[in-house]
């Protein structure tokens, strides 16, 4: 397929997506863009407005800037050497007749993006180039906070001098508005507010004077770009909230600089606007993805902590929206402080503080946001130090069992949580929408799919995400029905993708009201090709674990049906035995799973497949899935049934009477 053809494609597909009131402001977009190429050259931008400066509490800075140092450190060594690392990828050192090529360079290629004026870069269908996700995450200059809060530390002039080179080299090889690095709102939004913390960190009063124009220039051009060109309709996911944030935090510290007060008043009008359409009322993040929704919230933070810093407030009920995505997100966290992987996850942080992937990021932010409204409840049990603690706070870790089963029905999600045989069990079931907005970019085709933790262990886990812009085939595969834990008919996707961050038909999901014997949901997404509704109910089993009970409604077409179960790479899986396969972790057993139809009818085979997961961005790895699979029409006549038995902890086995046996038994038996 051509980039051409390939490119109207997409246009075509996004326009099915829009509204009319949608199309009218694409069209005024364009005209706009067009009209923008003639707003370039950094003169354009020189300004007197002081450099943005937020205010350090030292004594909290020296406690946490020890703590961290480790991570600052890393990122030093990778700046002396030049050898760049994020999102699982290694950038070539550049070649020293061409210090500034890196700032357009594809780790995995090795080719660098042109510097054509930025909207006439086809960067979604670039494949020869690279994935663009791993350009921008170099330019949002995440490094430089953590290099600065070193540099403060240590007293380090060496390390404070590169900091600032470093600036002026992006700032030399990024005139306004040429390059893949002027693209889109959320890599403006990343980098102008790293530049504001790492600013903050050194002193605006160590930064020589010509530079400090070039700064100015810098700020500037990135505001008029976030206000000229906002995120809007089918856009306005987490992208509108950091274009708002940033907007918002450069009107707030850099007052002199022009259009200060308006990007300050649009953008805190945005944020109060969109918190209760992106968290939804029982705090669920609308797209669908708890490390999406720590990002949105994470950004949220950042702009209520500069309002304080800046003698500002932002309304009470924003603070109550945020309160109850940490009440959501809290019942999601298993003991180590980890929750299951829902929907995509890119890896994107406001703040780091070292290279290495943050695997408890979003605990992180729950241990921010207990911090912000002051309720202990909401702490995680984990927190590790992190560079954003010194501007938006960071509360204590709390350990604290909850118990019973919550429903979140606005965003679509049942969260089980049991102590079972000893063990710590949680259990969540999806019955939400597929995602946010019309194209829902950042959904799964999960519906009725289930994540289970037991012990702070995840045991079924989700495929992951892998690639965005080049994933391809990929990139259908990981977001698709057959890479979760759910039923699928004949392997099709119960919505429809069409592109990487799009679907031409969505399942329609919806939990079913109480029958007295568990959590009961049902979807439509194979009503109109296969005549059937699949119906999911999820029980606690009384002592011994958990019963997921499917069945099809309706008239099933000839087609079959396959259940999946994708295993942590971490457990060791015993050799089947009939019907039925024992998981077991670091020799121990956990729990067990076993496929049948019945007494009296033929076997249900129990398979085990070689599968691909995605545990980071960028990165495959394999895995082991259990998966059973029948005629559809059995389904309709009596329900297949999954019994997760939960086995006793050795201790406690060691201590009671006679050791039972212990298995994760996923046992597909037929009820009549």
């Amino acid at each position: 397929m051509s980039e051409r053809y390939e490119t109207l494609l997409w246009y075509g597909r996004r326009l099915m997506a829009m509204s009319p009131a949608e199309w009218f402001h694409r069209a005024a977009e364009m005209a706009k863009r067009r009209h923008g190429r003639s707003l370039g050259g950094w003169a354009r931008y020189a300004c007197d407005a002081a450099l943005p400066r937020l205010p350090i509490d030292e004594t909290r800075f020296a406690l946490l800037a020890a703590q961290i140092e480790p991570g600052c450190e890393e990122f030093w060594q990778a700046a002396q050497t030049g050898h760049w690392s994020f999102l699982g990828q290694d950038w070539p050192r550049p070649a020293a007749a061409e210090p500034r090529g890196i700032w357009h360079l594809d780790p995995v290629t090795q080719r660098r993006w042109p510097r054509d004026y930025c909207f006439d870069i086809p960067f979604r269908h670039a494949r020869d180039i690279g994935d663009v996700k791993y350009v921008w995450e170099l330019n949002r200059l995440q490094f430089l906070p953590p290099l600065a809060a070193l540099a403060r530390r240590r007293g380090d002039q060496t390390v404070r001098d590169w900091c600032l080179a470093c600036m002026e080299s992006w700032i030399d090889a990024n005139p306004p508005f040429l390059g893949v690095n002027w693209l889109s709102g959320i890599e403006l939004a990343c980098r102008a507010t790293s530049l504001v913390l790492a600013l903050s960190l050194l002193g605006p009063e160590t930064v020589p004077a010509a530079l400090s124009d070039k700064l100015r220039a810098v700020f500037n051009a990135h505001a008029v770009w976030l206000d000229r060109y906002p995120s809007l309709y089918s856009s306005a996911n987490n992208h509108l909230i950091a274009e708002a944030a940033a907007l918002y935090i450069l009107g707030v510290t850099m007052r002199e600089l022009p259009g200060a007060a308006r990007y300050r008043d649009n953008g805190f009008g945005t944020l109060v606007r969109e918190a209760d359409k992106q968290i939804l009322a029982d705090g669920v993040g609308a797209e669908q993805s708890p490390t999406y929704t720590a990002f949105t919230l994470e950004w949220y933070l950042l702009a209520l902590a500069v309002a304080s810093m800046f003698g500002e407030a932002f309304p009470a009920p924003l603070t109550e929206r945020l309160h109850r995505a940490a009440e959501h997100l809290r019942w999601l966290t298993d003991s180590e402080g980890a929750q299951p992987r829902i929907g995509d996850d890119d890896e994107g942080r406001v703040i780091r503080s070292g290279p290495a992937l943050e695997k408890s990021y979003v605990s992180a932010i729950l241990s921010n946001l207990s911090a912000l409204t002051k309720d202990e409840a909401v702490a995680p049990p984990v927190a590790r130090p992190e560079l954003r603690d010194l501007f938006l706070g960071a509360a204590p870790p709390r350990r604290q069992t909850l118990e019973g089963t919550r429903h979140f029905d606005a965003g679509g999600y049942t969260v089980f949580r049991r102590e079972i045989n000893g063990r710590e069990t949680l259990l969540v079931f999806d019955h939400g929408p597929l995602g946010y907005l019309s194209i829902a970019a950042h959904g799964h085709a999960d519906a009725l799919a289930v994540w289970l933790h037991i012990d702070g262990q995840p045991v079924l886990i989700d495929a992951g995400t892998y690639l965005y812009h080049s994933g391809d085939a990929a990139r259908n595969y990981f977001r698709g029905s057959r890479a979760h834990n759910t039923l699928s008919l004949d392997d099709q996707d119960q919505s429809r993708i069409c592109g990487p961050f799009n679907w031409s038909s969505k399942t329609n999901a919806r939990r079913l009201p109480d029958d007295g014997l568990g959590t009961v949901a049902e979807h439509d997404g194979y009503g109109s090709r296969f005549g059937a509704i699949h119906r999911r109910r999820v029980a606690f089993d009384g002592a011994e674990g958990y019963t997921i009970s499917d069945a099809l409604v309706g008239t099933p077409a000839k087609a079959v049906a396959r259940i999946r179960y994708f295993l942590s790479p971490d457990l060791e899986l015993a050799q089947p035995v009939a019907d039925c396969v024992e998981l077991m972790l670091d020799g121990a057993p956990l729990a067990s799973i076993a496929f049948g139809i019945g007494t009296g009818d033929a076997p249900c085979p129990l398979s085990i497949a070689e599968v691909e997961i995605s545990p980071r961005f960028g990165a495959k790895t394999a895995a082991k899935c259990v998966l059973v699979e029948c005629p559809a029409a059995l389904l309709a006549s009596r329900p297949m049934l999954t019994h997760i038995r939960i086995s006793a902890k050795p201790s406690a086995q060691a201590a009671g009477a006679e050791r039972q046996p212990a298995r994760v038994l996923i046992h597909n038996s037929s009820s009549r």
